[in-house]
Formats: C-alpha cells, structure tokens, sequence
C-alpha cells in the first residue's frame, strides 16, 4: 500500500509504500500526485520503503506511465529504506524521469529532508525573481492552418526580445504497449520518415514566407506532450510559443498539448489564441 504521512513540507509529497503495491495503490496515489502538482508547479517527494516487497505487474506499469506523464514535475525524490536490494530502484528509476534521485538508508532520515528542503526553498525563491529578458524562444507549430499565425506572433516577440529562435514540429510518433511482452516500444517506421522530410521542408517554406532569418528548423519524432518540453530543457529554452486549439474538455479550449505544456514545461509558456 502506499501511504500518505501527515508531514506539512510545501512542495514536497512524503509518502511510505509497504508490502506489494498493486493496481488499486496506484489509483489512489496518482490522483494525490495530480493534487500536489497543480498547487506547487514542480514537487520533490519523501518515498518510504518499510517492508517492501516490490510491484505486481501492473503497478510496475502504471509507475512507468507515471515517470512518462510527469517527466519534468518532479524536481527530487528520496528513497528512504533499509534493504541493499532496495537501493538500486534509485538507479533503475533515473533513466525515466528529469528529477534528482537519491536512496538514504532508514538512518538517514534527516539527511533526506535536508536534500530536499534545501532544493523546495530554491525553487520558491526562483519563483519570486525578478523577470528578465528571453533568451532563447522555441516555437512550436503542428502544421495545421493556424501555423503560420502561431509562427508569426513567436517572431514578433522573440524579435522584440532580441533572442535566439527555433522553429520546432514534432511527427508523431506514439509508443505502444505489446501486451504479450509488458514491453513498450516506439513505432518507428519508414512513414515516419517520409513524414519527418516533409515537415522539415514545409517549415522551411513557412520561415521563408515570415521572413524569417537565422531560425534554427528542428524536426523530432515522438509525442509533442514530451518531446517539446525535453527539447527546451535540453537546449535552455526560457519560452515555448504553441499554439491553442483542440477536441474536449479543456484541451478543447487550449489543445491537449498546449494544456500539457502549461503544466509540465521547464519554461514560460505562450499559448497563441487561434485566428478567426
């Protein structure tokens, strides 16, 4: 089971996890983790290991999806337990997620929290800095009709910024669970391909069309959701410009990926309104 202790930490979820977590732990613990996120933006997390016996293999799943649905949320996590094997799900779990993982033996209690109370004030303090100039500007199109306005408006500001631009689409190309395996693999094909020529040469023609110069033209393949905020992470993007449009709920107003880049984005965020 996976518990939730009465711990006030602003920023950072502790929770104990004993015995063999399942399905049905996860459904509790996920929609806490949603709760914690909306408020603070970006989290670190207390995990406690106490009798420990490891995943069924579902909940092995559902905490991979989990990794992959809030890679840049998690600032540290702590794993705090008693038994060697248990240490290396710290090692296990840093390919799959941007967040800083350590394990502290049981007796390290207050060496944890330290580790994370130094990185939460941190973060509180860089919320209230002072603003300053963007650097670098990523805009990010989908090739739809609205392209060309979303492309216009990241120029414009990026030229009154006076900062370094690049032009971004990503093909989609969604992962996919084989059932028969418990594996996951991307669909890599030579569609995908052929697609990811096109684009680049259709973004080409949309920066010349702008007038656009000195733009760097970046073609990736994968789920727009993850691939966009990876990419500005990797190369120190401190605006992403999207554009907002979609089919449901509130990805109907915003677009699914303009809605995940608003919670997950290691930057500011500019949702472009769609042109009428």
């Amino acid at each position: 089971m996976i518990e939730e202790l009465p711990v006030d930490a602003p920023g950072i979820g502790v929770f104990k996890a004993s015995g063999k977590l399942t399905d049905a732990d996860y459904k509790q613990f996920i929609p806490r983790l949603d709760e914690l996120i909306k408020e603070y933006g970006k989290i670190s997390l207390f995990f406690e290991l106490e009798d420990f016996h490891g995943w069924e293999a579902k909940a092995m799943w559902n905490d991979f999806k989990l990794s992959q649905s809030y890679p840049y949320n998690f600032e540290r996590i702590a794993i705090i337990g008693n038994q060697a094997w248990e240490r290396w799900i710290s090692l296990l779990a840093k390919p799959f997620t941007h967040a800083q993982v350590r394990y502290f033996n049981s007796d390290q209690r207050d060496k944890a929290w330290d580790w994370l109370k130094q990185n939460a004030l941190s973060t509180l303090h860089q919320k209230t800095s002072t603003e300053t100039a963007y650097q670098h500007v990523l805009i990010s199109i989908d090739l739809s009709t609205q392209a060309a306005h979303v492309l216009k408006r990241g120029l414009a500001l990026a030229t009154r910024e006076a900062a370094q631009v690049s032009l971004l689409h990503v093909v989609d190309a969604p992962i996919f669970e084989d059932d028969s395996t418990d594996y996951i693999f991307p669909r890599e094909s030579r569609e995908t391909t052929r697609k990811v020529g096109i684009a680049y040469i259709q973004l080409q023609r949309l920066a010349e069309l702008a007038g656009a110069e000195n733009v760097k033209i970046e073609i990736l393949s994968g789920r727009a959701k993850v691939e966009i905020p990876r990419y500005a992470e990797q190369h120190n993007v401190d605006l992403i410009v999207v554009g907002a449009h979609g089919q449901s709920n509130l990805t109907g107003v915003l677009g699914s990926t303009a809605t995940s880049l608003l919670a997950q984005a290691p930057s500011d965020v500019l949702v472009v309104e769609a042109q009428t």
